[in-house]
């Protein structure tokens, strides 16, 4: 039937075809088969809307580590700001003191190369 020259260029032609009606199909499946998964998991996060409250130990707060009121106005504006939300969308809790660690970023950058490097 698929003879010479002409008969292998209709098979090549019929064997592309014959990939991209699978690669399609399959293309399709994904789309639906994520759907199905989008509207399983708006279901899911439907229920779970009670939200617990974590308990804070109440401590006694260095007179050094007393927050100014007007340092968190301007931490709360900053955070505003980089959140592009209102500040009535959110709550500061806690504003603690960044401390340096004692190790240089060219130090951590070798110590993570190293241990992505032993698989």
């Amino acid at each position: 039937m698929f003879e010479g020259i002409s008969g292998a260029i209709l098979l090549a032609i019929l064997d592309y075809l014959y990939i991209f009606v699978v690669l399609g199909g399959l293309a399709i499946l994904m789309v639906i088969v994520g759907k199905i998964v989008k509207k399983y998991e708006t279901k899911k996060t439907n229920k779970e809307t009670k939200v617990i409250t974590p308990v804070f130990n109440t401590v006694e707060i260095k007179e050094e580590e007393k927050n100014d009121d007007h340092l968190i106005a301007i931490i709360t504006a900053a955070i505003s700001s980089c959140l592009e939300k209102p500040k009535s969308r959110f709550k500061v809790v806690n504003i603690k003191k960044y401390r340096t660690s004692s190790m240089t970023p060219w130090s951590a950058m070798g110590r993570q190369e190293l241990m992505s490097g032993r698989k």
